[in-house]
């Protein structure tokens, strides 16, 4: 393979990770938005448990009306607490997955980068010594007057 058929894959794999580095930004920008997706939903979380710690500790005697209520609004908390700590579990495995994908592409990129350079040095290596051969050549000609 001649210096010129390698300049032109280094050039495609140069294009190759430049391709790959738009895919891990757009992963970075998703991750970001499932980190902050997840932020909200462990502070709505925690709002509830303080909802529901507070709901479970009566301070006084009440009506059986009163006792009623609570016991509804408490069941009503204790199922939205549920709903959004399965949101949280789901968010999180998602942030790891996500993770790991920006991992494994950002890895495709730095490999894809590596062999655009190690061609291009091949490249000009053989350039260099195409150079040299041909200078050679000359100097080992005798002058003719």
């Amino acid at each position: 393979m001649g210096p010129e058929d390698k300049l032109k894959r280094a050039a495609i794999f140069k294009k190759m990770a430049l391709r790959d580095k738009l895919e891990a930004s757009r992963k970075r920008q998703s991750l970001g938005v499932l980190r902050e997706e997840l932020s909200k939903n462990q502070g709505v979380r925690d709002q509830l448990e303080n909802l529901v710690e507070e709901a479970s500790s009566p301070d006084e005697a009440q009506t059986a009306m009163a006792l009623y209520s609570a016991s509804w609004y408490n069941t009503r908390v204790r199922d939205q607490l549920e709903m959004v700590a399965n949101r949280c579990t789901h968010l999180d495995k998602e942030v790891q997955t996500m993770q790991t994908e920006l991992a494994r592409a950002e890895q495709k990129r730095a490999k894809k980068q590596e062999r655009a350079e190690e061609l291009t040095s091949q490249a000009k290596k053989a350039a260099q010594d195409k150079a040299d051969e041909r200078l050679a050549e000359l100097r080992s000609r005798p002058l003719e007057r």
